[in-house]
C-alpha cells in the first residue's frame, strides 16, 4: 500500500452544499530543482490540477466510494527553486438525487506531492500533503444555485468569467482564504473512501476540434457576422461579431460537428464591455441550455467545468453593451486512447460505412469505463460493456479499458451475491439477465486475454454470484419470481416480452451461465465442480424444454406463471434459447425461417438484442440473411442521419423520424425526463461480426495463441480485407474473388500464433515471414460457411 501522508479536505462544515466548486492551494519551497517530483491526487467527485500556474490534468477516474480511483503525475518540470504552488479546483455533485445511484458521497481533495532532489538518494520525501496548512474557499466562479440539467445527470454550470482572479497562480495571495477542513485520513477504515488504488488505465486522450458547419443563424434583434469564420479549415478573413446591444437582443448561430463528439467546449471572445453567452448542445437539434457564461470585460477563454456529449451546438449571446469578437469556438475532445489502426473494407460501401460507425460509436463510448452512452448518464451498463468488449477484441486489441470495467462492476457486488446492472458506483438497479452478461462477459476476456490472474482475483465474485443465482430457483430449477418488485427484467427494449414469474429468457441465461462458470472451474483446476454444474445445467435444459416449450412446436413462451404458459411468443425469447443452446439445431432452423424470417413474431427494435440475433443467424450459417438484417436496421439509421448508433430504433416508422422522447423509438417515448440517446454503444456489433464472420479472423481464442480463419463470402461480396490489432501483433487478412468463380484468402499472422481452419476454408500453403510470423493462403467457395450450434 502507498504511504500517505496527506489528509482529505473541503470547505469546513457551514460552507457545504450540493453543487459545489471549491479551490485549494498548498505551498513548498525548494532549493534546487527536483530530480523528480511524482504527485498524487484524487477527489469526489472531479479536480482540476495546477501546478505553479500550469494546467496540469483532471481525473480522477469515476468509482465507488469504497473504491476510490487516485492519478499520479510527474510534475519535476513544472518545479522550480524558491516558493512552488499547487492548486486545485475539486467538485462535489452533493446529496440531490440521481437516476443512476452516480455521483455519491461528501466533497473530499487529496492530494500529496513526493520529491527526491539527490538522485543518490533512493528514497523520496513528503514535500506538501494536503491537510489544515492548505487553504481553501468555496469559488466565487460558479453560481451554486443553478438547476440540473436532467434527473440522470448533473447541473448547468452558471460560470462568471468577471470573478476570475488568478487563484491558481504561484503569486496570488491567499491570506485572507480560511484553513481548509479535515473530512478524513487516507485509507482510514472510517473513512468515506476507505481504499485507495492507483489509476488502472491510460489518461484520456485529448484533441482539438471545430465545428464544421453553421446549420442556423439568427439575429433576433441583433446582428451576428462571420459565424463561419470559426469553423475547421474555415481561412476566413473576417473574425466574427456578435452584436446583443439592442434591448431583448438574442443573436445566435448553431454549429454542426459531424458527428457526436464528447469533451469540454471552450471559446474565446473579446467583450469589450462584457454581456453574457450561453451554450445550448444536443445530440440532435432538439437543443437544451446547459453553459452559461457571464463574461468580464475584454478577453474572455472560458470553457465548460463538466463533459458535455453533443453533435450541435448553439452560441447565443445577449446584454452585450458593445459588439463581441468570436474569437474560436473549440473543442477539446476526449476518450480512451485506443489504437486506431484496425480497419474493415469490402465490395460494400455501405456495410463499410457501418463498420466505420460502430467503431466511431464504440470509442466515443469509451471513456474512464465503457459507457451507455456520453450524454445522458455515461453510467457502466453491465451488457453494453459486454457488446462494446467483443468490438474491442476485433478492432482495436487493448484490453484495460475491459479488464477495468469488469473489475469495478464486480467491486459494487451485493452482498447477496448478485452483480449491479450498472456502475461504477453502488445502487439498486438489479436487473437479473445483466448478471449472466457480466459473467460472460468475464468468460470472454479470459479467452481472449488468457489473463488467469485476472480469472483468480474475481472467482470469489463468481461463486458468491452462482449462489444468488442458485437461491433464485423454483422446486424444479428454473429461476423464478424475475418479475419481483425493484427488479428489472430487461432482455430488451421491448413491452411485447411478457416477464411474469419464471421468465424464460432468464431461464436460458441461466442454463449458459451455469455450463460458463464450470467452464471456468475446470480453468481454475476444479474438475469436481466443473462436472457438478454440467449436470446440473443438464437437468435446467430438460425442465426448461419440457415446462416452457410449445407443444408441438418449436418455439418457447415468454414465461409460465400460475396462470400457465404467456400466450406471447416474441422473437427475443427464442432467440435467447437458440443462443444459449436450449434449442436442438433444427428447432432453431425451424424458429428462424418459419417464424423469424417469415415476419410471424412482433419485430426487434433495439440495437443491442440484435448483437444475439446475429450471432445466431451467423451460427447457423444464415450470413445472407444476417448480412440483409445488418443493411436494413443500421443502413435505415444511416440513411436517417446517424453518425453513432441509435438506442433504440424502429425502421417502420416514418423517415422523417429519428430517436426522440416525442418520437418513438422506444418503450420510454413520450417521457422527457428520459432523453433517448444518440449514441450507444450497445448497437455496435455489426463492427465485430462483420470482421469476424465475413472477413474470417476469429480473435475469442487468443488467450490460447490461437486464432480461427473462417473467411465467408455472402451478400453478394467480392472481396474484403483488414487488420485486426491484437496483443501479440497485428493480423492482416484479404480475400476476392476469381476467375473461376471461388475466393482467394490470405491471412497474416504474427509470430507465436496458431490457426486452425474452417471447414469451407482449404488452406493452400503456409509460409513463414522473417519476423517469425506466418502467411496462409487459400481458398473457399461462396456455397455454406462452417456450421455448428451456439
Amino acid at each position: 500500500m502507498e504511504k500517505w501522508d496527506a489528509n482529505w479536505i473541503w470547505v469546513n462544515d457551514s460552507l457545504r452544499r450540493n453543487n459545489q466548486y471549491i479551490e485549494a492551494r498548498g505551498s513548498f519551497e525548494l532549493q534546487t530543482s527536483p530530480d523528480s517530483a511524482l504527485l498524487r491526487i484524487t477527489a469526489n467527485q472531479e479536480y482540476v490540477l495546477f501546478v505553479n500556474g500550469s494546467e496540469i490534468g483532471r481525473g480522477p477516474s469515476p468509482c465507488d466510494n469504497d473504491w476510490q480511483y487516485y492519478d499520479v503525475y510527474d510534475v519535476a518540470d513544472k518545479l522550480l527553486p524558491g516558493r512552488n504552488v499547487v492548486a486545485v479546483l475539486a467538485y462535489n455533485f452533493g446529496t440531490d438525487s440521481i437516476v443512476t445511484g452516480q455521483r455519491q458521497g461528501p466533497g473530499g481533495l487529496l492530494c500529496q506531492i513526493d520529491l527526491k532532489t539527490d538522485p543518490s538518494v533512493e528514497e523520496s520525501f513528503c514535500a506538501a500533503a494536503t491537510g489544515t496548512d492548505w487553504k481553501c474557499r468555496v469559488s466565487p466562479r460558479w453560481r451554486p444555485d443553478s438547476i440540473r440539467m436532467h434527473m440522470w445527470g448533473g447541473y448547468r454550470e452558471i460560470y462568471l468569467a468577471d470573478r476570475e482572479d488568478g487563484w491558481d497562480l504561484p503569486e496570488y495571495d491567499d491570506s485572507d482564504w480560511m484553513p481548509a477542513a479535515v473530512v478524513a485520513g487516507a485509507n482510514e477504515a472510517e473513512s468515506p473512501w476507505p481504499r485507495l488504488l492507483a489509476r488502472e488505465i491510460p489518461h484520456l486522450k485529448k484533441s482539438w476540434l471545430r465545428p464544421v458547419a453553421v446549420v442556423g443563424e439568427q439575429a433576433y434583434l441583433g446582428a451576428i457576422a462571420n459565424a463561419d469564420s470559426v469553423l475547421e479549415g474555415a481561412g476566413h478573413p473576417d473574425l466574427m461579431f456578435v452584436d446583443a446591444s439592442v434591448p431583448g437582443s438574442y443573436p445566435n448561430a448553431t454549429y454542426d460537428f459531424g458527428t457526436e463528439v464528447v469533451g469540454y467546449p471552450e471559446l474565446e471572445l473579446e467583450a469589450p464591455e462584457g454581456g453574457v453567452a450561453h451554450l445550448f448542445y444536443g445530440e440532435g437539434l432538439e437543443l437544451e441550455l446547459t453553459d452559461t457564461f457571464v463574461l468580464k470585460k475584454g478577453s474572455n477563454r472560458v470553457r465548460s467545468f463538466g463533459r458535455r456529449a453533443f453533435r450541435f451546438m448553439k452560441l447565443a449571446l445577449q446584454g452585450t453593451p458593445a459588439p463581441v469578437e468570436v474569437r474560436s469556438v473549440n473543442m477539446k475532445s476526449v476518450h480512451y486512447p485506443y489504437p486506431e489502426h484496425g480497419s474493415f473494407a469490402c465490395s460494400d460501401e455501405r456495410l463499410n460505412r457501418i463498420w466505420e460507425v460502430g467503431k466511431y460509436t464504440a470509442i466515443v463510448n469509451s471513456q474512464e469505463h465503457f459507457e451507455d452512452c456520453p450524454y445522458r448518464e455515461g453510467a457502466l451498463w453491465v451488457a453494453d460493456a459486454v457488446v462494446m468488449a467483443r468490438v474491442v477484441y476485433q478492432a482495436f486489441g487493448d484490453l484495460a479499458l475491459v479488464r477495468k470495467s469488469l473489475l469495478q462492476i464486480a467491486r459494487i457486488q451485493n452482498e447477496d451475491g448478485s452483480i449491479p446492472g450498472t456502475g461504477p458506483e453502488s445502487n439498486g438497479f438489479m436487473l437479473p439477465d445483466f448478471c449472466a452478461h457480466w459473467l460472460f462477459g468475464v468468460k470472454e476476456y479470459v479467452d481472449y486475454s488468457g489473463d488467469d490472474k485476472f480469472l483468480a482475483e474475481l472467482w470469489p465474485s463468481v461463486s458468491r454470484l452462482e449462489a444468488w443465482f442458485q437461491a433464485q430457483e423454483d422446486e424444479e430449477g428454473l429461476f423464478a419470481n424475475a418479475d419481483r418488485d425493484g427488479w428489472w427484467c430487461f432482455i430488451d427494449w421491448s413491452d411485447d416480452i411478457e416477464r411474469k414469474d419464471k421468465v424464460a429468457a432468464i431461464s436460458c441465461y441461466y442454463y449458459k451461465f451455469l455450463l460458463t462458470v464450470a467452464q471456468l472451474a475446470r480453468r481454475m483446476g476444479e474438475e469436481e465442480r466443473a462436472q457438478a454444474l454440467e449436470t446440473k445445467a443438464i437437468r435446467l435444459r430438460l425442465t426448461i424444454r419440457s415446462r416452457m416449450r410449445l407443444p408441438e412446436s418449436p418455439l418457447f413462451a415468454d414465461s409460465l406463471s400460475a396462470d400457465g404458459l404467456s400466450a406471447s411468443l416474441t422473437a427475443q425469447t427464442n432467440f435467447v434459447a437458440a443462443w444459449c443452446g436450449i434449442m436442438e439445431p433444427e428447432e432453431a432452423k425451424c424458429f428462424i425461417e418459419d417464424f423469424y424470417l417469415a415476419g410471424k413474431l412482433p419485430p426487434i427494435k433495439g440495437a443491442f438484442f440484435y448483437h444475439i440475433v446475429l450471432e445466431t443467424l451467423f451460427a447457423y450459417s444464415y450470413r445472407e440473411e444476417a448480412l440483409k438484417e445488418i443493411r436494413y436496421f443500421w443502413g435505415a439509421m444511416l440513411d436517417r442521419g446517424a453518425t453513432t448508433w441509435w438506442e433504440t430504433f424502429d425502421p417502420s416508422l416514418p423517415e422523417c423520424t429519428v430517436p426522440s422522447p416525442y418520437l418513438g423509438h422506444t418503450p420510454t417515448y413520450m417521457q422527457a425526463s428520459i432523453p433517448v440517446s444518440f449514441s450507444h454503444g450497445w448497437g455496435a456489433s455489426p463492427t465485430y461480426l462483420l470482421t469476424r464472420e465475413m472477413l474470417g479472423i476469429d480473435t475469442s481464442r487468443l488467450g490460447e495463441d490461437r486464432v480461427a480463419l473462417r473467411p465467408a463470402a455472402a451478400g453478394g461480396l467480392t472481396w474484403a480485407k483488414g487488420t485486426i490489432p491484437t496483443p501479440r501483433g497485428d493480423i492482416e487478412a484479404f480475400w476476392s474473388e476469381t476467375d473461376g468463380g471461388q475466393f482467394a484468402f490470405e491471412a497474416r499472422l504474427p509470430a507465436g500464433l496458431s490457426w486452425s481452419a474452417g471447414q469451407s476454408f482449404a488452406p493452400i500453403e503456409t509460409a513463414e515471414q522473417d519476423d517469425g510470423g506466418t502467411v496462409v493462403t487459400g481458398m473457399f467457395t461462396v456455397t455454406q460457411s462452417d456450421y455448428s450450434c451456439v
